[in-house]
């Protein structure tokens, strides 16, 4: 392989540049076609259409003129301020005045439409379009058109004009008029087509001295066809939808359909066998890109069918010829000859361009061209291009490529797929690929006109749906755009490196044998010594580390869940007596907490380890997270008489962080002080605030402490010492576990110092970030008190969206303490549907649960702020037990202002609630 290298050494230049010019493009608004979001980035059909065009012409475009209408921007054209307008109809005024391209950019359906639900209209009987009120654009091009056909149908009629395309909708909407006459590049889903007076091409327009332009323009259009054929069809799928997306059959065409599905009809098909990869036979099954949409509409239908085995060209003419066919599958739709063949035509379900199939080598003019016999669509653009051209007719593709390497012809004019395969199953590298600018050709499917007429309205409408959904997968499958020259090409062009590359790889393979036959029996047994030893240690590890972990969980939530139950037991024992049922419901309290604190803490070390925790990072005061944090801590102190003392040299230190997860750490260490210090002990909390925002907790206390090995396992999770003083003493053994991977996630430190029978001390240091002058008064001195935020509740109605009835009257309590009004909905489809029929700012917010039937909360909450309310930008908080970190991702994608954990109290709901509403308050300040 060096030497392989060596031989090729080639020195490195810089890329050739060119002078590249910026062209202008009119960039108007335009629902679909020409958009911008809010902060500036451009989209839609047009815009991805010029920008692909880019990729083949040297040159860049800039988008200007979207606060300009479209008649504004051809003015500008017109004035020189613009050089490329993307979507202009072609009119002999517009032919004289401008230079335009000969491919069109998209194509726009003129019809007349009604509202949805309007049934009195029916299409085609124009006795019931007497009397219609008919909506015009005051400068469609199309109205003395319409007004004439109007006239020939005999029907009454009011016309009224709108100068804009939004009033014209509006009046239809509000019912100002019956129907309007429009063109569309996709039909509005609220409005039914009751005319279609077919379609308008809109093509790229530049001024007229700029003909050269539209010329590269039109070339790249060229190459994009041959590299995509269908990217017009993605692009309108993209940005418009695709549009029949459902098929609707007329009563006898399902009559039909029905009768052939249940006679077991087999619907017979014949197509070019020598066409790949449009059309051929492998193995003598049908194959091929027009066999697959075939097949694919057949299935579709549910219709058996076979497509007829043929071995030449002249047994297919044949076939179509006497009309033994029902489907004529690969028909040209350009060059069809009614009296010849018999058959009915749909519309195109697949356009190609055309390639000149020539020698690598072959130069100069062309003088002499092959192509297949009975081409019809071949021949005539080689009439219409190439006149003087003299054409030698060839049975097979076979033929073609003999012909060519011969000499006797100077090319083979073909489908650019079919010449493209030739081109690279000639493993000998012969052949090259010219394509014909501006040619092309559509394949549509003939119906034989002998059948019922029924079928073919079946098959067109089908064959349109599939084509348009499966197309460009089936192309892909096809065909293998090869922009480099493939590694058996350049081996045949280099022989010499053929030589060198065997011979180098016939010494590396003999070496290597040589090799591993020497150590080959050694190996095998280390290897699989290895590997027995190393499953079986990772099965007895697993097995032991699965029987742990569900032994400490058995004991870790019975314990707490039987102190549940039996107090539960115990309260409605003494329901009558207060003193007893206080002191059930404290134990049930305290004893859920800490199921609580079980469920997280586990939760907490899962998302460690899989790297799923996230941190919020919000501006908050150190000195009084760690005041607050103590403070819940006291009680269990003071319960064991120990002296809980707590300093800070620094008061009011405000940062940004997280708090909770800087909360969680305290409590962690505090408690487990707390918990394994004798009664009567002490605990000293202190912290220490350095400029540079680094902020030291330290807690020491004179309990039991902890042997060396044990400190240096006691952040692994369920660890706890043997010891017959911390067995009596709750615990899950997971709280150090979340401390270490708490204060690694927040980029912090953890050291840990204890002697056995003296104490321990447990040292954390945080470094956090600055907070702005305007937080840091926004958290020492807030605008509202607790009072002033419950008043600002009082009276205020929500939306409680949860499946659940006894977490709805939970919640409902709750949100009802703090002054809300509520209204429950029980899923999420019921919450949409009272929000549509809500007014303006009727409700404050919503309370939105995950998981619920029918629609869950994401689905609800994207749905509702993308509805047309005027206050689809209500706050929406998740209420949810779904509290992963993946979980919280997806309601805020979703649009979500806030988020609330079950269980749920009072404190987080208000906090949540006045951070989610600030923006509401601003807004009605």
């Amino acid at each position: 392989m060096m030497i392989c290298m060596l031989a090729n050494t080639a020195y490195a230049a810089n890329v050739p540049k060119e002078e590249t010019p910026d062209y202008k493009v009119a960039f108007y608004a335009f629902d679909c076609f020409n958009m911008q979001d809010k902060n500036g980035m451009r989209y839609g059909y047009g815009y991805e259409m010029m920008q692909n065009l880019s990729k083949y012409m040297q040159c860049t475009f800039s988008y200007v003129g979207y606060d300009k209408t479209a008649n504004e921007c051809v003015d500008m054209l017109r004035n020189g301020e613009l050089d490329i307008y993307t979507a202009a109809r072609s009119t002999p005024e517009r032919q004289s005045e401008f230079a335009i391209s000969k491919h069109l950019s998209i194509t726009a359906t003129t019809c007349m439409n009604v509202k949805v639900g309007n049934d009195k209209v029916v299409e085609g009987d124009y006795s019931t379009y007497n009397g219609l009120r008919i909506g015009l654009l005051a400068k469609h091009t199309y109205n003395p058109q319409f007004l004439e056909w109007a006239e020939s149908k005999g029907f009454t009629y009011e016309i009224k004009y709108y100068e804009t395309q939004t009033e014209l909708s509006k009046a239809l909407i509000d019912n100002e008029i019956d129907a309007i006459v429009n063109s569309y590049i996709c039909t509005p889903e609220d409005e039914r087509i009751i005319e279609n007076f077919g379609q308008t091409p809109y093509y790229i327009m530049a001024r007229k001295e700029d003909q050269a332009l539209i010329d590269k323009i039109d070339d790249a259009i060229d190459r994009m066809n041959v590299e995509n054929p269908n990217w017009r069809v993605d692009l309108y799928n993209r940005y418009y939808g695709t549009q029949n997306a459902s098929i609707e059959f007329t009563n006898d065409e399902q009559a039909l359909l029905d009768k052939l599905i249940a006679d077991g009809t087999v619907i017979t098909a014949v197509m070019n066998p020598d066409r790949k990869p449009y059309s051929f036979f492998d193995n003598g099954t049908a194959s091929g890109i027009d066999a697959e949409i075939f097949i694919a509409t057949a299935e579709k239908l549910g219709l058996k069918y076979e497509i007829m085995p043929v071995a030449s060209r002249q047994e297919y003419m044949d076939i179509i010829l006497n009309g033994k066919a029902d489907i004529w599958i690969d028909s040209e739709c350009d060059y069809i000859d009614d009296n010849q063949f018999k058959y009915k035509f749909t519309d195109p379900y697949l356009t190609s361009s055309v390639s000149v199939l020539r020698s690598r080598g072959a130069s100069g003019k062309i003088k002499k061209i092959a192509v297949l016999d009975n081409n019809v669509d071949v021949k005539e653009i080689l009439s219409s291009n190439w006149p003087d051209v003299e054409i030698v007719s060839v049975t097979s593709t076979d033929r073609c490529i003999q012909q060519i390497v011969s000499g006797k012809v100077d090319g083979a004019l073909l489908p650019t797929y079919t010449a493209q395969r030739l081109a690279r199953d000639d493993v000998q590298n012969r052949l090259r690929v010219d394509i014909v600018p501006g040619v092309e050709f559509d394949l549509c499917m003939g119906i034989n006109a002998n059948v019922d007429y029924n079928f073919y309205g079946i098959w067109s409408k089908t064959l349109s749906l599939v084509s348009a959904d499966i197309r460009s997968e089936i192309v892909q499958s096809y065909v293998e755009e090869a922009s480099t020259t493939t590694p058996i090409e350049y081996l045949f062009d280099h022989p010499t490196v053929f030589i060198i590359i065997v011979a180098v790889v016939l010494l590396i393979i003999f070496l290597i044998v040589l090799y591993f036959q020497s150590v080959k029996s050694k190996n095998i047994q280390t290897e699989i010594s290895k590997k027995l030893a190393v499953a079986l240690n990772d099965a007895e590890v697993a097995t032991e580390a699965k029987n742990e972990f569900f032994s400490k969980m058995s004991h870790d939530i019975r314990t707490p869940l039987n102190v549940v139950l039996g107090m539960t037991q115990i309260a409605q024992k003494y329901k009558n007596d207060m003193p007893r049922l206080s002191e059930a419901l404290d134990s049930i309290t305290s004893e859920g907490n800490y199921l609580l604190v079980l469920i997280n803490s586990i939760l907490d070390v899962n998302q460690l380890e899989h790297g799923h925790m996230e941190l919020v990072n919000t501006p908050f005061n150190v000195t009084e997270c760690v005041r607050q944090s103590t403070d819940i801590l006291k009680p269990l102190a003071d319960k064991k008489e120990q002296k809980l003392n707590v300093k800070y040299n620094c008061d009011n230190f405000v940062v940004i962080g997280d708090s909770n997860r800087f909360s969680q750490i305290i409590i962690n260490i505090v408690s487990n002080a707390i918990k394994y210090t004798e009664d009567g002990g002490t605990i000293n909390v202190s912290l220490e605030c350095s400029p540079d925002l680094r902020c030291k907790f330290i807690c020491k206390d004179n309990g039991i402490g902890m042997t060396e090995d044990f400190v240096s396992h006691i952040t692994e999770d369920y660890v706890r010492a043997e010891d017959s003083r911390v067995s009596k003493i709750q615990g899950t053994g997971l709280g150090m576990s979340v401390v270490k991977g708490f204060t690694e996630l927040m980029n912090g430190t953890l050291s840990i110092k204890s002697k056995l029978g003296e104490g321990s001390t447990f040292v954390v240091e945080i470094p956090f970030m600055q907070a702005t002058k305007e937080q840091i008064e926004d958290i020492l001195n807030p605008a509202e008190n607790e009072t002033d935020i419950y008043e600002k509740f009082t009276g205020k109605k929500v939306l409680l969206v949860e499946d659940n009835e006894l977490n709805a009257e939970i919640a409902t309590e709750l949100l009802q303490s703090i002054g809300l009004t509520v209204d429950w909905a029980e899923n999420g489809a019921i919450a949409v549907d009272r929000f549509n029929n809500s007014k303006p700012d009727e409700y404050f917010a919503i309370f939105m649960d995950m998981q619920m039937p029918v629609m869950d909360g994401v689905e609800a909450t994207k749905t509702i702020r993308n509805s047309n309310q005027p206050d689809n930008g209500i706050p929406i908080f998740a209420m949810t037990a779904n509290t992963f970190a993946s979980d919280r991702k997806r309601c805020r994608d979703a649009g979500m202002n806030g988020y609330i954990a079950k269980p749920i109290n009072v404190e987080v709901i208000v906090t949540t609630l006045n951070e989610g509403t600030k923006d509401e308050d601003k807004k009605h300040k």
